[in-house]
């Protein structure tokens, strides 16, 4: 799972430590795993029933959660 507390934007990365590819001599060791975000945002102004409609997928409350790579 991958969180941000930002905003991300078009083309944001992430770098996840030692979550990539496994290393080609050693297995054991693995790289850095890249994730880069492609955003798209919408052209114009969204509706009232569209926007009310996203709002409703997500919840008010925020819960962090932690990521142990487990």
């Amino acid at each position: 799972m991958v969180t941000r507390e930002k905003v991300t934007w078009p083309g944001a990365k992430i770098r996840k430590k030692d979550e990539g590819m496994p290393n080609f001599e050693n297995n054991l060791n693995h790289g850095d795993l890249i994730i880069t975000f492609d955003v798209i945002f919408p052209k114009g102004q969204l509706s009232p029933e569209t926007s009310n409609a996203i709002k409703s997928l997500f919840p008010e409350e925020v819960k962090l959660k932690v990521y142990n790579g487990l």
